[in-house]
């Protein structure tokens, strides 16, 4: 568990800043509207879940689930929204006993970078909608030792 930990801390540091957008108009919280659902698949060593709620007053929120061998590993609670003018992904995560990961006013930030019709980019994390019922998340990983890599999860749409 704390390595899971270590990794998401190092993930938030490894963020950009550079914000683009298709035909340099400024993103509304609509554009990341193709989020929405309850999507399930694989990754990090186990069973994935995501929700996403539509958007409402400016704002997204969603869940995520991870599991192993139907034992829960973390939960996150995630919201999609504007600060100081630009969007970011904000999370925190939740242990089984949903104790946090953060400390009670810390969360993750990843800040967006971009998006079109179908891609959202938030620092090290990426969402892409490469089907209509499809949803590909890259999550780009540091270690402590420095070491890269790119954690994939592949997500299919789920009805409730």
């Amino acid at each position: 568990m704390k390595h899971i930990k270590r990794v998401f801390v190092f993930i938030a540091l490894s963020g950009f800043t550079l914000n683009l957008y298709a035909d340099d108009k400024t993103p509304s919280i609509e554009d990341f509207a193709f989020l929405t659902g309850y999507w399930k698949g694989t990754g990090f060593g186990g069973e994935s879940e995501e929700m996403w709620m539509p958007p409402v007053a400016g704002k997204m929120f969603g869940i995520f689930k991870q599991s192993s061998d139907s034992e829960l590993i973390f939960t996150e609670f995630m919201e999609i929204t504007e600060v100081d003018g630009e969007f970011q992904l904000r999370l925190k995560h939740f242990n089984p006993d949903f104790s946090g990961w953060e400390e009670k006013q810390d969360h993750v930030i990843f800040p967006w970078v971009s998006v079109s019709p179908n891609k959202a980019v938030f620092g090290a994390l990426s969402y892409e909608l490469v089907e209509p019922d499809k949803l590909k998340i890259e999550l780009r990983l540091r270690e402590s030792d420095g070491t890269r890599s790119t954690e994939v999860v592949n997500f299919t749409r789920e009805r409730l």
